[in-house]
């Protein structure tokens, strides 16, 4: 019995310790993403082309390594 208990203990504590890990990568893909997002913004507001400021996009969100939102 109490070793089931165990078993059941580490098993909780290894879901929540997932879930809290994969909270954190999905906050900082949607900070990266924002900065994308914003620099896209400022790039057509510049007046530079739309393939430009997407081909920067595309590149910005390559080095984020997420997939996109």
């Amino acid at each position: 019995m109490f070793d089931k208990r165990n078993r059941i203990s580490a098993t909780v504590a290894f879901c929540f310790g997932l879930a809290f890990s994969m909270n954190a990568f999905a906050a900082g893909c949607a900070e990266c993403w924002d900065g994308c997002f914003a620099d896209r913004r400022a790039c057509r507001a510049s007046g530079q082309p739309a393939s430009v400021c997407s081909a920067n996009f595309n590149a910005c969100g390559n080095v984020c390594g997420c997939p996109i939102p």
